[in-house]
């Protein structure tokens, strides 16, 4: 389906720029502290577009998330002209501004499409992204060990990522389910944001470090090949899918116990 298409796309991006990290960083002649330093313009960038796009896509899911697909590609695009490490900090600004934004209105997109099918879709639909990055880092650490440079793998990335954003124009959106479950009080809803956001800024902490490291210590390090030291995120991003897949087998499970068993 469309959603999964797009989480799977988003996911080949993700994969293959943890595999360019070498290429990019010997391309700049950056230290690890400047492509560091660089590479933190993304949070950066997508914690404001974030909270804007919650609000933007609210009611109109479908063209929100087409509209943030398509930027999103051409921000993957303009990653490959950055020649100095503050034109490289810039575009992963714009970078993690769009995909943060795709983030939300992916999650906003497929909660309602669940509440319309009464299906459940977040665990088939972020599974795509571990999925694709299992195919996307090892396939991406082949065409440079080919001698593909980094600008022609960003260039064919925004194209994919265009042509899958088209699919979205088929996904049924209707007026959607009214929602008739009491509010909790906004203090409470506070206090389980923040405690959830602890938790998921701890998570990111140690899957960034794996998929933004992992293969420069590697190849850097260890004296690994391309080929070889972009597996290192696609294991970790299969025991990521083998942990989604298994949650979706389960029987219907509270989201407290999920929260709290997983963390």
């Amino acid at each position: 389906m469309p959603l999964i298409a797009v989480c799977a796309v988003w996911g080949v991006f993700w994969g293959s720029w943890s595999a360019l990290l070498p290429a990019v960083k010997l391309q700049l002649g950056l230290s690890a502290g400047d492509l560091g330093l660089a590479l933190s313009a993304v949070p950066v960038g997508a914690l404001p577009a974030m909270a804007l796009a919650g609000r933007f896509a609210r009611g109109r899911e479908r063209s929100a998330l087409l509209t943030c697909t398509v930027v999103f590609a051409l921000s993957v695009a303009g990653i490959g002209p950055a020649g100095t490490a503050w034109q490289l900090a810039l575009a992963l600004l714009l970078l993690g501004a769009s995909s943060g934004a795709l983030d939300v209105a992916l999650n906003l997109a497929t909660g309602r499409a669940e509440r319309e099918s009464g299906r459940r879709l977040f665990q088939p639909v972020h599974a795509a992204f571990p999925v694709a990055v299992i195919a996307a880092a090892p396939a991406t650490g082949l065409a440079r060990s080919l001698g593909v440079g980094s600008g022609t793998v960003l260039a064919a990335i925004g194209l994919l990522v265009v042509a899958v954003s088209l699919t979205l124009l088929a996904l049924p959106l209707g007026r959607g389910l009214p929602d008739t479950s009491s509010r909790p009080a906004r203090r409470s809803l506070v206090g389980a944001a923040l405690l959830l956001g602890t938790l998921a800024a701890c998570v990111l902490t140690i899957e960034n470090s794996v998929e933004q490291w992992s293969v420069l210590l590697l190849e850097q390090h260890r004296g690994a090949g391309p080929v070889t030291a972009s597996v290192a995120p696609s294991v970790y991003m299969a025991a990521l899918t083998v942990g989604r897949l298994v949650v979706q087998a389960l029987p219907r499970t509270p989201l407290r116990a999920l929260h709290l068993v997983a963390g």
